[in-house]
């Protein structure tokens, strides 16, 4: 939750500094295109927005980033955890490095309970919740993307390749 609060603060801070980016150019005479707020507002918020990532040190398993932080692989056991991860994603207008990310997830459960949720904009949708594999296709453009680890008592392997 404190990483929601600590998104919207960024936001409001990008929105404050392109403001005043904006009001500067229009009193000096320059001129601003649309396109240049849009666009540098969309690079602050993708730059930004992975605060709400676990961080590495508290994550159960290994993440290693691929191109940037959407996108990656994941690999975790699990001995009679309880937690919430939140593995890869952010928020972004326009990603730069195109707006699908392919999905591939492997869960082999022994016992208690685990669910692969992906979170996109206000929508969110358990993945996995038992043992199983998925592959999927997620559109991150103009909304927030999350893909989060939630076990409960959970002991197991989880395998995530994000591409």
């Amino acid at each position: 939750m404190f990483g929601f609060f600590k998104l919207i603060l960024l936001a409001i801070i990008g929105i404050v500094i392109a403001g005043s980016v904006f009001f500067y150019n229009i009193f000096n005479n320059d001129t601003i295109s649309k396109n240049d707020i849009v666009n540098g507002f969309g690079e602050f918020l993708q730059d930004t927005s992975t605060n709400g990532l676990t961080k590495d040190n508290k994550l159960e398993g290994k993440r290693e980033y691929g191109i940037d932080e959407y996108v990656g692989t994941y690999t975790a056991y699990y001995n009679n955890k309880t937690k919430e991860e939140t593995i890869f994603g952010g928020t972004v207008l326009d990603r730069k490095n195109g707006n699908t990310i392919k999905l591939k997830i492997k869960v082999e459960k022994q016992s208690g309970n685990i669910e692969i949720i992906s979170n996109e904009g206000t929508e969110s949708e358990v993945l996995i919740n038992d043992t199983g594999e998925i592959e999927k296709t997620v559109d991150v453009k103009e909304k927030s993307y999350y893909l989060k680890v939630k076990v409960t008592d959970f002991t197991g392997n989880a395998q995530i390749v994000a591409e």
